[in-house]
């Protein structure tokens, strides 16, 4: 890849392309998510901000309408022939509030009086369209916009309330306030991108257009009303959107105006075109970019990084990937048969202390002439570690098993002979194996099987072992069995049971030990845990295990306590892989406060084997747990074969009797005199103390009578479910 990377130009050239459709696909999906995103937020934006300047527009028409509504009460409430009553003094206050323009009233005679204000000659309130209307409606109104007679173009509205004395109209109350009021105060308000307001009647013309330089009654129409009026309706919604334009809407309460808010779509997706322009740009940016990259790797870098990749550089010699790349294009060539052969040194560390680089590369000549003594010199070869080197000897017929042997008797023969390093002899002890095409595999993997079945060799006895059907077959079903763990770990096929731990003789929960359980789905059978533990240790999966193990637990543990249900301890076991990991520590500790769990509840149970292992006396994953305040305890106590030392080295809290010992009580002799020197370490040690395996009475009155009071066996309870556990600690709860 990397040779066609720096040679082909139809690969730098597909690649761009492939990077331009991947940057169109991206840009399109970009356009369209973020398009309808855009439109949506100013949408509703647009419709908050119209409902909120509507519901001002109405308060703000609310207030001074009100004020005419008073003058027409006190009027109507007093005899109108002394239309004098009310005070000039009151016009005058009203006019100081700002709330109107002019305040007046008007009666069928003619009579005229409002805040001051010189009246042009024949002016006759009595014809002016805010009189004829509210005496047409007779009921409080606001009126449509009407001409100034003063210049002729200033447009005003007014509120309106008819006198009525006796159930006779006798004349109209009116408060009047200039266009230029109303957009100033109201339809000024700054609109989110760039937007409009404006009024509009119910034939959808606009009475006032919001921005306009002339505030003046407009005939000019927005929209289809109508239409408009029927779509919201039908939709039930306050918007509409064209193809150039959204517009909200608000029905005024006071008139048939509607408050409508506009702004151009393409001003709200201008940041979608600015990101169409950066994805643009950082598309030519990487082709350059990636173009500039290849000439330089291709005239500067491609050959040493090749050499290096291909070369291992203690040994000189084809690496691992170039010895299995070799293979694989014999085999696309046509050669589908031959045998690898694995050669690996025993001392290979002594011989790195006591020579140089330079003399243990001659002794890999001299292994490989020797190899092409016997199986010629068409051979390929490479160095697969520090202390092994395989050759592959390509056949034109499936290889015969005796000739194999025969020629592996004759290498051994050979490389048993010393071999001379600065005219001294010297002797290097080997083991080898071997893997035959197609007998035991194919290309891609017949140096795996050579590499099994050298480790299937003894330390003693024959040092050649050739890949067999039983090891083939011992394999699958270990790979079987791994790739099932790997998949169970993600799809969450394991479950936890709980045993509990008692008192004795009162028989009350002390605790209880989390146990993992596995039902494999893929293998449709259940694994045990010894079996699952170990596969999970030996391939790299035990950190993700305990990892959930932990997590199931602590949230088992939470739903527990918000139902009120709380057990002294849960006791989990933890492999030393575990606990020699600070990242897997870390992480453990870490879920701990997520999920506040009380740490003091908690135990870690480690079998005595890990208890026995080094620690680091600076970070000592079990200090770190126990100042935590997580207990420690030591499982299977007594099976071991190391020193009490540990006991008091070690920050430990609990030990529990293996079941091994106590299976036999009190019938065995040997066993009680095991069972009671641990419940005596323990009292010496002061240590916590359970007996595991308990399942009959005579064993626990046994182990009662020699001071062990805290049990856990089938005679109390079996593991069972959250659900079985909690029923159980119901029953078991003392009243």
């Amino acid at each position: 890849m990397l040779a066609k990377f720096a040679k082909d130009k139809k690969l730098l050239w597909g690649f761009i392309t492939l990077l331009w459709m991947s940057f169109t696909f991206f840009a399109v999906i970009n356009y369209y998510l973020h398009k309808n995103l855009l439109i949506d937020t100013a949408i509703s934006s647009l419709e908050n901000q119209t409902q909120v300047t509507g519901y001002t527009f109405d308060e703000w028409m609310s207030a001074r309408k009100s004020v005419v509504i008073s003058l027409a009460n006190e009027l109507s409430e007093n005899t109108l022939s002394d239309h004098t009553k009310i005070p000039q003094s009151y016009f005058n206050r009203i006019a100081r509030t700002e709330l109107l323009d002019f305040l007046s009233y008007t009666l069928e005679s003619n009579y005229y009086r409002s805040n001051p204000w010189v009246i042009p000659p024949g002016y006759s309130p009595n014809t002016r369209p805010w009189y004829t209307e509210t005496k047409e409606a007779l009921k409080p109104i606001t009126t449509n916009p009407y001409i100034s007679v003063e210049d002729n173009k200033t447009a005003f509205i007014a509120f309106t309330v008819p006198i009525i004395e006796q159930g006779t109209f006798m004349g109209v109350a009116a408060g009047e306030v200039e266009f230029t009021t109303i957009y100033n105060k109201i339809l000024g308000s700054q609109l989110n991108h760039q937007g409009k307001f404006h009024l509009v009647n119910s034939q959808g013309k606009v009475v006032l257009e919001g921005n306009s330089p002339l505030h003046k009654i407009s005939d000019s129409s927005v929209v289809d009303m109508s239409a408009l009026i029927q779509k919201i309706n039908s939709e039930n919604k306050s918007h509409l959107m064209t193809e150039n334009k959204i517009y909200a809407f608000y029905p005024l309460k006071h008139n048939t105006w509607w408050l409508v808010s506009e702004v151009d779509k393409s001003i709200v997706l201008q940041p979608v075109y600015l990101q169409l322009r950066n994805i643009l740009l950082l598309f030519i940016f990487l082709a350059f970019s990636t173009y500039i990259l290849q000439r330089l790797y291709s005239s500067r870098v491609f050959k040493p990084i090749i050499k290096q990749f291909q070369t291992d550089w203690q040994t000189t010699l084809p690496n691992k990937n170039s010895f299995l790349e070799g293979i694989q294009i014999l085999s696309n060539n046509g050669s589908h048969c031959g045998v690898c052969l694995l050669i690996e040194y025993l001392d290979m560390s002594a011989l790195m202390s006591n020579y140089s680089n330079e003399e243990i590369r001659e002794i890999h000549r001299e292994i490989i002439r020797r190899v092409q003594s016997i199986y010629g010199k068409k051979l390929i070869q490479g160095s697969i570690a520090y202390d092994q080197i395989a050759f592959f000897k390509p056949m034109n017929q499936v290889p015969n098993i005796s000739k194999i042997d025969k020629c592996f008797e004759q290498l051994q023969a050979s490389l048993t002979n010393n071999f001379l390093i600065n005219d001294n002899l010297i002797t290097i002890k080997f083991r080898f194996s071997s893997a035959s095409i197609p007998n035991d595999g194919s290309s891609f993997d017949i140096l795996n099987k050579a590499q099994i079945a050298l480790s299937t060799i003894q330390d003693k006895g024959n040092n050649f072992k050739s890949y067999t059907e039983h090891t083939k077959s011992k394999l699958a079903n270990e790979t079987k069995l791994v790739q099932a763990l790997n998949t169970a770990i993600k799809n969450n096929e394991f479950s936890l049971v709980y045993q509990p731990i008692f008192s004795f003789p009162d028989k009350e929960i002390e605790g209880v030990e989390v146990l993992s359980r596995w039902n494999s789905q893929a293998l449709n059978k259940t694994i045990p845990p010894l079996e699952f533990v170990q596969i999970a240790e030996q391939n790299n999966l035990i950190h993700d295990f305990s990892l959930w193990l932990a997590k199931t637990l602590f949230i088992q543990i939470s739903i527990w306590q918000n139902n009120n249900i709380s057990f002294k301890k849960y006791a989990l076991n933890l492999s030393s892989h575990n606990l020699h990991n600070p990242r897997f520590i870390s992480k453990f500790i870490e879920l701990i406060k997520k999920h506040k769990i009380d740490a003091n509840q908690l135990e870690i149970e480690i079998t005595e084997h890990v208890a026995i292992e080094h620690f680091p006396k600076r970070q000592n994953p079990l200090k770190q747990l126990r100042d935590l305040g997580v207990s420690i305890s030591v499982d299977d106590f007594g099976t071991g074969y190391s020193s009490l030392s540990y006991l008091k080295q070690l920050p430990i809290n609990t030990i529990k009797i293996d079941r091994t010992f106590i299976k036999s009580l009190p019938n065995s002799q040997h066993d009680i005199a095991l069972s009671k020197a641990i419940i005596d370490i323990s009292k010496e040690f002061g240590l916590h103390l359970i007996a595991e395996g308990v399942e009959n009475s005579e064993q626990a009155d046994f182990l009662h009578k020699c001071g062990c009071s805290h049990m856990q066996g089938y005679l109390f309870a079996k593991p069972m479910s959250a659900e079985e556990l909690e029923a159980f600690a119901a029953i078991k709860k003392p009243s």
